[in-house]
């Protein structure tokens, strides 16, 4: 199903499009050796921006609770958007939703992508992204676009940071950041 989802064609010039690129963002997360360890019961994805940033938290959120993808692992799907303050406001965001991951919304800026991630260690749950570079500083998992193709991105030290071991198959169809 991966090989079938990365044969569809890329949207746009930068950046893949959401409808395509997030159920192949979930379905690698699949691939997590330790997926069934990390909880039941609902996987939250908090959608994160910054202070004006919240017409694209919005537009995004928009594609994405109109997904067709209901469940990852049987387990109902949810997107919740936040907007990141400081590290504080986004710990508060994660217990308030009992987040099982957190999707940076392209252009956060260095100081919160470096939150974003460094909470999100503290918390063990996954760091996403739809923005190459994001992921190449600091986020475990993205899906960008390569060759007009949809791309998977692994970090593999953010990965770690997280408590995400990827299956082989996965990290044969990614490009690893090491």
């Amino acid at each position: 199903m991966l090989l079938a989802l990365l044969s569809l064609p890329a949207f746009g010039q930068d950046a893949p499009d959401p409808k395509i690129a997030m159920p192949i963002l979930l379905k690698v997360l699949t691939y997590d050796v330790n997926f069934e360890a990390r909880g039941r019961g609902e996987f939250v994805v908090l959608v994160a921006s910054e202070n004006g940033q919240q017409a694209e938290r919005e537009k995004l959120l928009g594609v994405l609770t109109g997904l067709s993808v209901a469940t990852i692992k049987n387990r109902p799907l949810k997107f919740v958007g936040t907007e990141f303050r400081d590290e504080g406001s986004l710990q508060s965001e994660i217990d308030r939703h009992k987040a099982s991951a957190v999707l940076a919304v392209p252009g956060l800026s260095e100081k919160a992508l470096n939150a974003v991630s460094e909470v999100s260690q503290d918390n063990q749950i996954y760091t996403l992204s739809l923005d190459r570079s994001m992921v190449e500083k600091a986020l475990a998992v993205g899906v960008t676009q390569a060759g007009g193709r949809p791309q998977i991105l692994i970090n593999e030290k953010a990965s770690r940071a997280v408590g995400a071991k990827f299956e082989s198959a996965v990290l044969k169809l990614a490009k690893v950041i090491q």
